[in-house]
């Protein structure tokens, strides 16, 4: 129990996210088996597993490149440059939803993206190939796998959660091998459009 109780001080001293944990124990205290849960509960949303209903709903993405894309530029509706870094950013609506209650790896669920280059590399695609704006995700192992319409091309991006409300999408080697993602996606949920 003592080496139980150190491990998850240890997570809780170093989860660096803005997940909110409740009071801490003192040394001393007598906990109740509900508070102990509920703080493995909040841990593990973090660095546990991730599955479908973390994910639906509509999550405001942006698109980090550290070179000047042209797709990422203010005059082609992109963000611009980040402040007078060395990154420029371009953002769009990605919506995850389903049609039914059945897990995304036995029943594929719904992704649809309003702009284009936040997700993957449009620029890099040759047009009319492939549309890379909607289709079917499936979940296996804390990574996403997009499929396009007609799940002609699937792209997988490893998913890691920085909060309950932010996902960071970094490009998983097989997605690299087959297109053109773009390396650093952050999302953030859109109050109100998250699953119940």
């Amino acid at each position: 129990m003592k080496k139980l109780l150190f491990v998850s001080l240890f997570f809780i001293a170093n989860v660096n996210s803005d997940i909110d944990l409740g009071e801490d124990f003192a040394p001393g205290d007598l906990v109740t088996a509900d508070a102990f849960n509920t703080k493995f509960s909040a841990l593990n949303g973090v660095v546990g597993e991730i599955v479908d209903a973390d994910l639906l709903g509509n999550w405001e993405c942006t698109s980090y490149k550290d070179f000047a894309d042209s797709s990422h530029l203010a005059e082609n509706g992109g963000n611009g440059q980040v402040g007078s870094g060395s990154f420029y950013s371009n953002t769009g609506t990605l919506s995850l939803s389903e049609n039914d209650t059945e897990s995304s790896l036995n029943s594929p669920k719904i992704w649809s993206i309003d702009r284009d280059d936040v997700i993957f590399d449009n620029e890099e695609i040759e047009e009319d190939s492939v549309n890379l704006n909607s289709g079917t995700y499936s979940i296996l192992g804390n990574t996403l796998y997009f499929f396009t319409v007609g799940n002609q091309t699937s792209m997988p991006f490893n998913i890691k959660l920085l909060s309950e409300t932010k996902i960071y999408l970094s490009p998983n080697p097989k997605s690299v091998n087959l297109g053109y993602p773009n390396p650093n996606v952050i999302c953030e949920i859109i109050p109100g459009s998250e699953s119940e």
